[in-house]
């Protein structure tokens, strides 16, 4: 059970809405997220287990498929703990593993955490942000990323953006569908403060989520105005249809889901 610094309503609130694995699976086929910071680890994965599950053309594809899914894992959970209910989740790699959903396997996984327990943010919550970062990002996040690149070649590029994407919509629009009675400048505090973070807390030389933030697009008269990506994720060579991400740079009369339902 997660420590008792989460009350349950939460807990409940992170498994029903941010992926976080509701009971811990002895399945063989849970995946470390130490594995993925090793090449043999993410070579299995990626191209004898995903590729085929995703009908993918090649590892590329698939590795930019899973990034997706992994940075929501890893970083929804985490900033909904943070800025909803000021608590912070250790999503460190050793704590953390990639389970198989009971229905839709590694299509649509969740994150198991070891250690379940919570810190508070603290006074110093800048402080305490910035290390926070610096475990989820310059501890995790970035080497699973250099270790698809290295043995997919998915561009880095492509990786931070799809990690931004989810961060993004979370702070921008996600956060504020939640009827939780936080203070109305909380979420835009806490975003800023995020974007304001120096590159050395994600192991890079400038913030790679600051990076995508530029203005958005209004590109059909009377429709919400969107931020089009720089870079495109290869959704098109994993469905049917051959359709394009909404905010794909290739086709923007393209159209599939939002975020949210590609991760939930």
């Amino acid at each position: 059970m997660i420590s008792d610094v989460l009350m349950p309503n939460q807990i409940q609130f992170l498994q029903e809405n941010y992926r976080l694995a509701t009971l811990k699976s002895s399945d063989q086929t849970v995946l470390p997220s130490e594995d993925l910071m090793h090449a043999c680890g993410v070579e299995h994965f990626i191209n004898r287990q995903l590729t085929p599950l995703l009908n993918a053309p090649n590892g590329m594809v698939s590795a930019s498929q899973f990034s997706k899914r992994y940075a929501f894992l890893v970083t929804a959970p985490f900033f909904a703990s943070l800025t909803l209910f000021n608590q912070i989740l250790n999503v460190g790699p050793k704590n953390t593993s990639v389970q198989p959903d009971p229905e839709k396997g590694f299509f649509l996984p969740r994150l198991a955490l070891k250690d379940e327990g919570t810190t508070e943010a603290g006074l110093d919550r800048k402080e305490a942000v910035h290390r926070a970062l610096e475990m989820m990002f310059k501890n995790h996040l970035k080497p699973v990323w250099e270790t698809l690149n290295k043995v997919t070649c998915v561009p880095m590029p492509v990786l931070w953006e799809n990690t931004a994407t989810y961060f993004y919509w979370l702070y921008e629009t996600n956060f504020y569908s939640h009827e939780l009675g936080l203070p109305a400048n909380k979420i835009e505090e806490d975003f800023q403060l995020i974007l304001d973070a120096p590159g050395e807390c994600f192991g890079e030389t400038d913030n790679p989520l600051k990076k995508f933030h530029y203005d958005k697009q209004q590109l059909v008269k009377n429709d919400p105005p969107i931020r089009v990506r720089k870079t495109c994720c290869f959704y098109y060579e994993v469905n049917e249809e051959r359709n394009f991400c909404k905010t794909c740079p290739k086709c923007l009369t393209g159209f599939t889901d939002q975020p949210s339902d590609e991760s939930k």
